[in-house]
């Protein structure tokens, strides 16, 4: 790997350099996507400055999308899509994100409550006497583009006060766990591709028919009762799905990655 001429007397800050070579790097290909940096402390003794610089340098590209670290196994190279790791840990998307410091935002669209259709009834095992879900409608967006839209129903007999919930402030997650209290336990999520409605297409940007993954997640407390069904479709030209795989029964391992 060919290391920068740092200046150490000029203007520009240390860590500054050190992100602009980082940047060269990533910009000319000489690091791909999914390449593994060194360690920070190999690193800084190559380029011969503090680690703190390095720090600071892998910070900045990691705020702007192009580096991402996953716990246990360093830094890479983001890639080009969203990554969603066929995992066995429910982790949400706001919530990978969030541990990765990217930085997103959430519009809701709509919030209302009414009576769940045949299909929504049928995967919440909801009763006749408990028909009613929350329904939110929202879409998230990453460095300033629309990722996913999302569209939530929620049985709001087995989550009472969800409808009094703001989730401009709260995620739905969050909410159901730390502001209502409830036991999630598991999730079952099942992956297709599509090709995007004229709703869909219009709020993540994109021409009708253009490809979209969407995916169907079903949400359960710990005594077994499902709380949520989400509806999730993603950008088909920024998304994919990814495994990292083991050949040790005990060991497992994912990652994401978004840009």
């Amino acid at each position: 790997m060919h290391m920068p001429s740092l200046n150490h007397t000029g203007p520009v800050p240390i860590y500054q350099q050190i992100e602009q070579w980082m940047q060269a790097q990533i910009a000319s290909g000489a690091w791909p996507e999914h390449y593994k940096l060194m360690a920070e402390t190999e690193l800084a003794s190559e380029l011969t400055v503090s680690r703190g610089s390095v720090r600071k340098a892998i910070g900045q590209l990691i705020a702007q999308g192009l580096l991402v670290q996953v716990h246990g196994r360093g830094t890479f190279v983001s890639a080009g899509r969203l990554e969603q790791p066929l995992a066995d840990r429910l982790v949400t998307f706001s919530e990978d994100l969030i541990a990765k410091g990217i930085p997103f935002e959430t519009h809701v669209l709509e919030t209302s409550v009414g009576p769940a259709s045949q299909r929504v009834a049928s995967l919440l095992s909801l009763s006749p006497e408990e028909q009613n879900v929350l329904v939110l409608k929202r879409v998230r967006n990453v460095a300033g583009s629309p990722l996913i839209y999302l569209i939530n129903h929620v049985a709001v007999s087995r989550c009472p006060g969800i409808e009094r919930v703001d989730f401009s402030r709260y995620r739905l997650v969050e909410a159901l766990e730390e502001v209502l209290g409830l036991d999630i336990d598991w999730a079952r999520r099942t992956f297709e591709a599509q090709c995007a409605s004229k709703e869909v297409a219009e709020l993540l940007a994109l021409s009708e028919g253009c490809p979209v993954m969407y995916m169907e997640q079903v949400l359960y407390l710990r005594d077994g009762s499902p709380i949520e069904l989400s509806d999730l479709w993603l950008r088909g030209d920024r998304f994919r799905l990814s495994a990292i795989v083991t050949r040790r029964a005990d060991q497992t391992s994912s990652e994401r990655e978004y840009r």
